[in-house]
């Protein structure tokens, strides 16, 4: 079985692509053209299930079609929207193997230089133009690299300084 800690998080299903099976990605990252995988991983059901990429192209600059092995139809492809598109963390090349995504994040304690403590991040939404960090509370925190002054990964704590107060 596949768990979490073995994959990072590249895109999400968006619409099938034509009546042959095809499944239209829009992608966080451009993890996957560097990556040597030959499995897409999709979250269904908060299980992550393996499929075999028989095929993928660009479309524009932010998605990737699919054709993935067992989806033939669009009835098969319309069931797989909304579904998070993951990379097995081994078929990432080894020199982007350090790479950390916003979804590595989740569980870190976001501090602020200046307001010190903000609290947890339980999700990360990269959907959005802007990608937002879920704290404990319910809070939306936008997220940026310009924001980060340093990353823990040994404690779990992202130092952020951040434009705003909380």
């Amino acid at each position: 079985m596949i768990t979490l800690s073995e994959v990072i998080s590249i895109g999400t299903i968006r619409r099938p692509h034509g009546k042959q099976g095809e499944l239209q990605c829009l992608m966080f990252n451009e993890l996957w053209d560097k990556a040597n995988a030959e499995f897409l991983i999709l979250q269904i059901d908060h299980i992550l299930v393996p499929f075999r990429v028989l095929d993928w192209r660009g479309k524009g600059g932010d998605s990737l079609i699919f054709q993935l092995q067992g989806i033939t139809s669009e009835a098969d492809a319309s069931r797989l929207v909304g579904c998070e598109a993951y990379i097995l963390r081994a078929d990432v090349a080894e020199d982007m193997e350090t790479c950390i995504t916003w979804q590595d994040l989740v569980g870190y304690t976001i501090i602020d230089q200046v307001q010190g403590t903000v609290g947890s991040i339980t999700a990360i939404d990269e959907s959005p133009i802007n990608t937002l960090a879920e704290l404990q509370d319910g809070r939306l925190l936008p997220l940026h690299e310009d924001f980060i002054l340093s990353i823990d990964d040994s404690k779990h704590i992202l130092i952020l300084n951040l434009p705003f107060e909380l």
